[in-house]
């Protein structure tokens, strides 16, 4: 009993500190409900009425129509308040600009704080400072252009096995999720050139891994839609940080397993040790700065998870939306065909090269286009360290600029 007193009164200094900092947030951002351009809100509880219930395309027809109607009054910015939280979103590229062109400016909004128990300090949820300096000079090899012709290979023995299974929709007239196809398939590709290891992902429809991913994103969403969420008690009662925790593991235990793998094929000399920077694939340059200790353990595992998640979640969106954009354009989808049998003919199983590639003019613009058009990752955020002025209105520190490329117009 005497050390449940202790243990009381810490919980309570906790909430007290907690309820302290939002509250102090609240009053100074309620004054931006007035001088900043965005839809009424509550004096408390800001904008979250609007959002309640809804789910995320209708999320987005909210913002698409609030964005038009403030630009059509020649408004730059708009605003958004959920309880104690300023969200700005820039409409055009002079708004956008400044933030985007500091040096400063680079610390990650709020949202990307459900992925810290993922990601750690990854590259892709820490802003700035040395060790994000370090960690990108050090994985900037792996992305240069000419490490994709070493992957060849791999993209063409995985898009054949996902050609086969979507051999049987061919004839049947079935509308497919090709989503589920190509994310499977982008895991592979990513495992088999990323990591030179092989997952088989395509041919275990209920992959665990692809499972888990599902699910945190999921959570991450309604985590961001719910203020109440950010209270920790709140999220254990619901029951959702055990589903959170649950798919941390298998996420984990999986890219742990995907470098144990390599690391035991590097020691029995099952693969030859690269040495080379410009021939290793991310994990082997992951493993040997581990072994001049640039990077320790964890700093490995955080990495291989970002590159995981990022490597193929984003992929598959963009490769997605491309086959929806050419289905509901049948004229399009005809030219990207012809352009297709023009360099490769009309047989499955030719592999791509290089140089068929490099001739792919038409289908690199409808991929590009239906980029622009539907991008792959909506929005990203820049938590303000500084007050900073945007046009004519003044952003204050902590505000979370929310980047939607989407409603962004150039001028």
């Amino acid at each position: 009993m005497a050390f449940l007193i202790p243990a009381l009164v810490a919980l309570l200094l906790v909430i007290i500190a907690t309820l302290w900092k939002k509250i102090s947030n609240l009053q100074k951002f309620r004054k931006c409900d007035d001088t900043i351009p965005g839809p009424p809100a509550h004096p408390i509880f800001g904008n979250v009425s609007a959002f309640s219930g809804k789910n995320t395309a209708e999320i987005y027809e909210i913002f698409r129509k609030t964005a038009d109607e403030f630009r059509s009054k020649g408004k730059n910015v708009i605003r958004y308040r959920f309880l104690d939280k300023l969200y700005v979103w820039p409409l055009t590229g002079k708004a956008l600009a400044k933030v985007l062109e500091s040096t400063t400016e680079l610390n990650k909004g709020d949202d990307y704080k459900f992925y810290y128990s993922w990601f750690g300090g990854g590259v892709l949820v820490e802003g700035f400072g040395e060790r994000w300096r370090t960690h990108r000079k050090l994985l900037t090899p792996t992305f240069h252009f000419a490490k994709l012709e070493g992957y060849l290979e791999v993209f063409n023995e995985e898009s054949k096995i996902m050609i086969e299974c979507l051999d049987k929709y061919a004839e049947s007239g079935k509308t497919v999720d090709m989503f589920e196809y190509i994310k499977r398939c982008a895991l592979d590709v990513i495992c088999g050139a990323a990591m030179g290891t092989k997952v088989n992902a395509q041919y275990y429809h209920e992959h665990p891994y692809v499972k888990a991913v599902e699910g945190f994103n999921t959570l991450a969403i309604q985590h961001a839609l719910n203020p109440l969420y950010e209270f920790d008690f709140i999220y254990w009662a619901l029951g959702l940080k055990k589903q959170k925790d649950e798919y941390l593991h298998t996420m984990k235990k999986f890219t742990g397993d995907v470098i144990a793998e390599r690391q035991a094929a590097i020691a029995s000399g099952e693969v030859e040790k690269e040495t080379s920077k410009r021939k290793m694939n991310f994990l082997d340059i992951l493993l040997s700065s581990g072994e001049a200790n640039i990077l320790s353990d964890e700093d490995i595992r955080q990495e291989v998870d970002t590159f995981m998640f990022a490597g193929h979640d984003t992929t598959t969106t963009a490769l997605s939306w491309m086959c929806w954009n050419m289905a509901h354009h049948p004229d399009i989808q005809q030219k990207v065909y012809e352009e297709l049998v023009s360099i490769f003919g009309e047989d499955p199983h030719t592999e791509v090269t290089t140089e068929g590639l490099s001739k792919l003019d038409y289908t690199e613009r409808v991929l590009k286009e239906s980029k622009r058009q539907t991008i792959p990752v909506p929005a990203l955020q820049r938590k303000l360290i500084n007050d900073m002025e945007i046009g004519e209105f003044e952003m204050k520190r902590e505000t979370v600029y929310r980047i939607g490329s989407h409603r962004i117009y150039a001028f």
